[in-house]
């Protein structure tokens, strides 16, 4: 049986380099401002506006900053400690906002490549990559985005969490990504 396992195991690593690439995206950001949705007190969803862009360690890559919100939900299956940590990743969102720092949290998986990935569109609804996966059983695309201004009503993305919120330096390995974030804040 694991003989099975690790001959499929190889063979879907040598044939999903030449179709696509793919891999965990977290996000990178400046947070201006933070909702909470319904109250602060207890929140189920969150808003979390200022700019951003998805970024790929192991490829050491990052989209384009966009400016806008960030619109998120506990996972379905979120059991009350699960929603404690998140609560607290929120509430670190919220401490740093509009102090300028720069942050990095979550931990998506997404199938496509990365340059396809737009922080700004809608998930794909076709069923083709590239898309970020939903953690949510019977949900396999997460809308996770940066949603214009102008947008509301719309379902939020699922939150994950990863390493809790992690301050980058503006400068060094970071310096390009941090200064790209600033550039999309000013327009």
């Amino acid at each position: 049986m694991k003989r099975g396992h690790v001959i499929l195991a190889g063979l879907a690593i040598s044939v999903a380099p030449s179709l696509f690439a793919s891999g965990p995206v977290g996000i990178y950001g400046i947070v201006e401002k933070v909702v909470f949705e319904p109250n602060e007190q207890t929140p189920e969803r969150i808003q979390i506006w200022g700019a951003f862009a998805f970024h790929d360690d192991s490829a050491q890559a990052s989209t384009i900053a966009k400016r806008g919100y960030l619109y998120f939900a506990f996972p379905e299956s979120a059991t009350d400690s699960m929603k404690q940590t998140i609560r607290r990743e929120w509430a670190d969102l919220k401490s740093v906002a509009g102090t300028g720092q720069a942050v990095a949290f979550g931990r998506w998986g997404y199938i496509g490549a990365l340059e396809g990935l737009q922080s700004d569109q809608r998930v794909a609804t076709t069923g083709m990559p590239p898309y970020i996966l939903s953690p949510d059983p019977g949900r396999p695309r997460n809308d996770v985005r940066v949603r214009p201004e102008t947008e509301t009503g719309n379902p939020p993305a699922v939150y994950v969490t990863d390493a809790g919120i992690v301050k980058l330096s503006p400068d060094g390995s970071n310096a390009a990504i941090v200064k790209a974030l600033r550039d999309a804040l000013k327009k």
